[in-house]
C-alpha cells in the first residue's frame, strides 16, 4: 500500500478536524437502487463502488480516503491509498454485461470474453494496465473540485501502481487448465482445445462400429484433413493428428492402435483399427 501513497502522505492528526474515511456508496433506498435516480458519487470509492457493485460486496472500499474540513460545512476528500484486491477485481469487468477477464496460470496468459464473437481472445497486460488507468481518469473527471486530483490522475496510475494490480491479477483472476479443455464451454480463438473438439466431433460423426473392418492411421487422417475443410479449417500435421484421434477413438469405441494390421492387396503391415470404419473411406480388409 505504501507504494501507491504520495511521497509526502498527509497526517490527518495535522488538521484539526480531519478524518480518515472507507466510504461504500449507499444507493437510496426508496429509488429500487437505479443509479439513475441515486444521488451521484462524491468520493473516489463512492464512484468505484457505485460502478461496481459485486467488486464491493467482495472486497469492500477500494480506497482509503481523508476528509479535511474548510469550513461552511464543506469538506474536501483526498484519497490517499487503493486497496490493490478492489482495483484487480474489476479488471474483468461487469459480468452483467458478460464481460469476463481471465489468467490460466499454465500459460501465463490473461483472456478477455469478445461478447460479439462469443469467444476468448488473448489480452496483453499493458492492455489491462491501460484499462485500469482508463478508470482512474474517467474517475477523476466526472468528481467535483473538491475531491483531490492528484492521486487519480497521477500517483495510482503510475507504472509502479499499475504493475503491482496487474500482478494481483494474476492470483485473484486466475483459473486452471480445464478451463479451456475439450470438455469445457468455455471457447477461445484458435485454442488448442479447439481441435479436440472437432476431434471428438470427428469420432462421433464420421466413424462407426464395423465388425471385420479395419481403418488405417493413414486412411483416417485423410478422412480427418477432409472433416477440418469442411470446417475452413486448416489441416493438422500427422503428430498433432496423433495426439488427438486415437484418445478419441479410445474414449468412444474402447479400441487401441494395433500395429499388426495387414492388407491383402499389397500384403503390407499398417497401423489403426480394427472394427471400425471411416464413411465414405475404402476400409483396409484384414487378412
Amino acid at each position: 500500500m505504501d507504494s501507491t501513497m504520495s511521497d509526502q502522505p498527509i497526517n490527518p492528526d495535522s488538521v484539526i478536524g480531519s478524518r480518515l474515511q472507507l466510504k461504500p456508496y449507499k444507493p437510496d433506498p426508496f429509488l429500487f437502487g437505479q443509479p439513475d435516480y441515486n444521488n451521484k458519487p462524491t468520493t473516489p470509492s463512492e464512484w468505484f463502488s457505485c460502478k461496481f457493485p459485486e467488486a464491493a460486496k467482495i472486497h469492500g472500499t477500494p480506497f482509503l480516503e481523508l476528509v479535511e474540513p474548510i469550513g461552511d460545512g464543506i469538506n474536501t476528500i483526498n484519497p490517499l491509498a487503493p486497496k490493490i484486491d478492489f482495483l484487480t477485481a474489476i479488471l474483468s469487468g461487469d459480468q452483467k454485461l458478460g464481460h469476463k477477464v481471465v489468467y490460466i496460470e499454465t500459460e501465463m496468459a490473461f483472456y478477455y470474453y469478445d461478447v460479439r464473437d462469443h469467444l476468448y481472445k488473448q489480452a496483453s497486460e499493458d492492455k489491462l494496465g491501460n484499462l485500469m488507468r482508463a478508470y482512474l481518469m474517467k474517475c477523476a473527471e466526472e468528481l467535483g473540485n473538491n475531491v483531490h486530483k492528484l492521486n487519480l490522475f497521477l500517483h495510482f496510475r503510475s507504472d509502479k501502481t499499475i504493475r503491482s494490480i496487474v500482478h494481483r491479477a494474476k492470483s485473484i483472476l486466475a483459473a486452471d487448465s480445464s478451463f479451456f479443455s475439450a470438455d469445457s464451454k468455455n471457447e477461445r480463438q484458435q485454442g488448442p482445445e479447439l481441435y479436440e473438439r472437432v476431434a471428438k466431433a470427428f469420432v462421433e460423426q464420421v466413424l462407426e462400429r464395423q465388425a471385420g473392418e479395419v481403418l488405417t492411421l493413414n486412411d483416417a487422417y485423410v478422412k480427418f484433413c477432409d472433416y477440418l475443410k469442411g470446417r475452413k479449417m486448416a489441416p493438422v500435421k500427422r503428430k498433432l493428428f496423433k495426439d488427438l484421434v486415437p484418445p478419441a477413438v479410445k474414449e468412444e469405441f474402447d479400441l487401441g492402435i494395433r500395429n499388426d494390421l495387414k492388407d491383402q492387396a499389397g500384403g503390407k503391415w499398417h497401423s489403426g483399427w480394427q472394427g471400425i470404419r471411416a464413411l465414405g473411406v475404402e476400409p483396409v480388409t484384414q487378412n
